[in-house]
């Protein structure tokens, strides 16, 4: 859908970037695969969740041509195969999206975009840090220290999907397995914390 999306809005002047916030290079290249015309980068470092206060993944951030963020991250799914299960639907995202491009009709003020960007506490700056460390030692090999920092950056930020959930390859656990749902399932629990738009959200 992002890439239709692309096609669609594309000689109107959007430019989709889409950003895997993940260790496993070659599962990204094979995923990318199928989306041949939309641009794809890998970070794996964390830097453009970190930049853009993304803590729940799929996210959108929309910035102008100046370089301005005019929608903050934002849950937004490409399409409606995770509706029952995120309760989201995709289509309010893209006709927002088709709204602002088209004839630069905003949701948000710019003070609204300030009020709801995320502003990380000290905990998660530390989290990233961990998951960061987490990402090198992994790359030299360094299960113990992959693991002990992974541990950390997790009790540190228990609700963050980006490190809960994006961690789960470097430790070998499927992220569509039965440790994803148990995680699902404590951050419902939670008050599913991330949802700060909550665009498109069913209840």
């Amino acid at each position: 859908m992002w890439q239709q999306l692309q096609e669609e809005l594309g000689p109107e002047g959007l430019s989709i970037i889409a950003v895997a916030i993940d260790s496993d290079v070659d599962a990204i290249r094979e995923w990318a695969a199928h989306a041949p015309n939309l641009t794809v980068l890998i970070d794996r470092d964390y830097i453009v969740a970190e930049r853009y206060g993304i803590v729940n993944v799929p996210a959108s951030v929309w910035i102008d041509e100046q370089g301005h963020i005019v929608r903050p991250a934002d849950t937004a799914m490409g399409d409606d195969r995770f509706r029952a299960f995120a309760h989201i639907d995709s289509g309010v995202h893209h006709e927002l999206l088709r709204a602002w491009v088209l004839r630069g009709e905003r949701d948000l003020t710019d003070s609204q975009v300030v009020e709801n960007m995320e502003r990380p506490t000290r905990e998660l700056q530390l989290a990233r840090l961990h998951r960061r460390i987490a990402v090198a030692l992994h790359d030299r090999g360094d299960t113990p220290g992959t693991n002990t920092h992974l541990a950390a950056a997790e009790a540190l930020a228990p609700y963050d999907w980006v490190i809960r959930r994006g961690s789960m390859p470097m430790r070998n656990i499927d992220p569509f397995g039965a440790e994803f749902f148990e995680f699902v399932e404590e951050w419902q629990e939670a008050g599913s914390p991330g949802f700060r738009l909550r665009t498109g959200r069913e209840d």
